[in-house]
């Protein structure tokens, strides 16, 4: 009897996956609870086992496939009377047809509904016949030319390996699993919310030297201290005084959701791009406390070990150019939240204190915010008092949290 395993919805509000690596083949034998896949979601990459035992008839398409929730993600054939088939329902579904599947990004296949283009009727010129919005170009040209010749594919238009010369002359490297991802929420959120970014400089000489301080103390634990608890500190107060920041937009209802929850998203670098971990309560935490948290998360980010909950219902993102970044920039916000802070290097620098130049450690901020819901003026506002507590640190030691 033949089980078709379905792509199940892993609590996230699932709709489609991408499958990144297949870890068996058609014509394995497999056995429950094992390994099948990894795909990549919205927010993570995960791994997918199978509830059933069998031989692997079918699969739903090749690595870089999207299979939407309730497709099936493989066939598998069941011994009569296993006790796997027991689970498996009582109706004998059809096996994967074997048709062509149209492999396209949402933002590609939005912009293919808005020209009126039948997305399976467009021949796919990327990664495993993958449809791009240059393919789509091409069949509207084709389509309003019937005389003109057929415009060439970029497949056609790749150089060899190598030119006249014999040298390489590009490399093309497809955009796949968390980058795409990435490459997704980031067109979403610029084209949804009007992004403006304000940008000042804080005086965190003091923050230097308690930092200093309390990091030796910590070492003795094991606990790496970096700026980034303090900031996390500030920017939860400022939450608190300013709470149009700490929101998102409901665009059904049209309503701004205020949040009464401070869940802080730590923007952090891996090879395969960013993720966002989330720091629940974050405003209930202490100094010692966030340190252990952002390491803890940061290890299991870079070890793609996050679980899912890990990574859902941040209502603030702060984001690091780290210490060898740039003085400003310009992020883009974790949508659907309404602003995203990014702190920026340290640098010694002069700066005026009273009526004399002296040199300080002074640290860049940007703060990006949607322009539907918030102005320049309560922008101001809510740096100013980020930074107001990060040049006077020691009143974060007094919290008991």
């Amino acid at each position: 009897m033949r089980y078709e395993f379905k792509l199940p919805d892993i609590g996230e509000g699932l709709h489609e996956a991408e499958i990144i690596r297949w870890l068996i083949q058609e014509g394995d034998e497999v056995a429950a609870d094992q390994p099948i896949a990894e795909i990549q979601t919205d927010k993570a990459m995960v791994e997918i086992t199978t509830p059933v035992a069998g031989k692997v008839v079918a699969l739903a398409g090749p690595e870089g496939a999207t299979v939407k929730v309730g497709e099936a993600l493989i066939v598998v054939e069941q011994e009569t009377g296993s006790a796997g088939q027991q689970e498996a329902d009582s109706v004998e579904p059809a096996p994967l047809q074997r048709k062509k599947r149209v492999i396209a990004a949402p933002s590609v296949r939005k912009r293919a509904r808005e020209m009126g283009v039948p997305i399976e009727e467009v021949e796919g010129s990327g990664e495993g016949g993958r449809v791009t919005l240059a393919d789509l170009e091409r069949y509207v040209k084709e389509r309003e030319s019937a005389a003109a010749a057929a415009a060439p594919s970029l497949e056609t238009a790749k150089p060899s390996a190598g030119g006249n010369d014999g040298a390489v002359k590009e490399e093309r490297l497809p955009i796949r699993g968390l980058r795409k991802k990435i490459a997704e929420k980031m067109v979403k959120s610029a084209y949804t919310a009007p992004h403006v970014t304000g940008m000042d400089e804080v005086d965190v000489t003091k923050l230097v030297e308690i930092r200093t301080v309390l990091a030796k103390q910590l070492e003795s634990e094991s606990i790496k201290l970096t700026y980034l608890p303090f900031v996390i500190k500030a920017v939860t107060r400022a939450l608190q005084e300013h709470p149009i920041f700490n929101a998102m937009v409901d665009e059904e209802t049209n309503e701004i959701v205020l949040k009464k929850e401070y869940h802080i998203g730590i923007a952090t670098a891996t090879k395969e791009g960013l993720v966002v971990p989330v720091i629940k309560h974050a405003d209930q935490k202490s100094i010692r406390e966030l340190a252990m948290e952002i390491a803890d998360l940061s290890e299991k980010a870079h070890r793609h070990t996050l679980r899912i909950d890990e990574l859902q219902g941040s209502t603030f993102t702060i984001t690091s150019t780290g210490a060898g970044g740039g003085w400003f920039a310009t992020p883009i916000i974790n949508y659907p939240e309404v602003a995203i802070l990014g702190v920026h290097a340290i640098k010694r620098r002069p700066a005026v204190v009273g009526d004399e130049i002296v040199i300080r450690n002074m640290m860049g901020l940007s703060l990006t915010f949607d322009h539907r819901v918030i102005d320049g003026e309560p922008a101001g506002r809510f740096m100013r008092t980020v930074a107001r507590i990060l040049e006077h640190p020691e009143q974060l030691l007094l919290d008991v949290r």
